[in-house]
């Protein structure tokens, strides 16, 4: 656990228990003032310009999918409570400001609007918060991410960034000019915090940037669209099913429609349970009736 980390903890412990902290009337100010512009960028969603652009958020999205963009498809309309998630995290972000500045970490900046270029492109962002010259990202997540993905630190991310939050954050430290912290992570279940710090050498940040700018060069080009991943056989207590589905990066996609016109939706082969999970196929065998006895 980081310095950073137990001075949190140990502030969440104190207001949880009902005892002094410190606190600036300023503080509470700004992060009310912060949460309003959230309210107002995802209240004025439809009044905004959402044309495609590659930008710090997007850098380290699959291309496939940032080609399908780019080429305007159409994409998936999201469930009805996903703004409830973007307002959720943009109110996290808000009062961990608070609670962080309460804990005496040296804040140094934050909602740094920061730009560079790569390969004559500009890329725009917005970092979150800046500690001692170095840029965090505050993330909110499930309890499933926070435990098997997040509590794995960095080197546990590098091996499944399905969002690009490496890039993005390697991206805000290039065009910043400031070093690179790591990650604030709430699980937005039971409130537990987790600081997972990381640096230039553990990202291998020249990688990452030499990454940033292959996308760019793709993406710019008139390369033919190109599918990132393949189906992946199903396996069921270890015995394959004969089912090919799509793995979680295809699954999440917005594009997968287009990008996978015959796939279905259905429960997970070989499942005996009542309300069995569901994945998206491309190749899905109805079971046999003695293979669910």
């Amino acid at each position: 656990m980081s310095l950073l980390e137990l001075k949190l903890h140990s502030t969440l412990d104190k207001l949880s228990n009902n005892e002094s902290v410190h606190v600036e009337q300023e503080w509470i100010e700004e992060a009310g003032e912060m949460f309003k512009e959230g309210l107002r960028k995802q209240l004025f969603r439809g009044e905004q310009d959402n044309s495609f652009r590659l930008r710090m958020s997007n850098l380290g999205k699959a291309t496939c999918q940032l080609q399908m963009q780019k080429a305007g498809a159409t994409p998936s309309r999201m469930p009805y409570n996903h703004i409830v998630r973007m307002m959720t995290g943009d109110a996290v972000e808000a009062f961990m400001e608070v609670l962080i500045k309460a804990s005496g970490w040296n804040v140094t900046g934050g909602k740094s609007k920061v730009s560079m270029e790569v390969n004559g492109v500009t890329i725009k962002g917005e970092n979150d918060i800046e500690i001692d010259n170095r840029v965090y990202d505050t993330k909110t997540c499930s309890p499933w991410a926070f435990t098997h993905k997040w509590i794995g630190g960095a080197e546990a991310l590098k091996k499944e960034d399905s969002f690009g939050y490496i890039p993005q954050l390697v991206g805000y430290a290039k065009a910043g000019g400031i070093g690179i912290g790591g990650w604030i992570v709430v699980n937005k279940s039971t409130g537990e915090v987790a600081v997972i710090e990381t640096n230039e050498e553990i990202l291998d940040a020249p990688a990452v940037e030499e990454q940033i700018a292959n996308t760019v060069d793709l993406i710019t080009s008139d390369a033919p669209f190109k599918r990132c991943y393949d189906p992946e056989v199903e396996y069921f207590r270890k015995k394959p099913t004969g089912n090919l589905r799509l793995g979680m990066d295809c699954g999440f996609c917005s594009y997968k429609s287009d990008c996978w016109p015959d796939a279905q939706y259905r429960p997970q082969g070989g499942s005996q349970a009542k309300n069995p999970k569901h994945f998206w196929y491309t190749r899905y065998e109805e079971p046999k009736d003695e293979e669910t006895l």
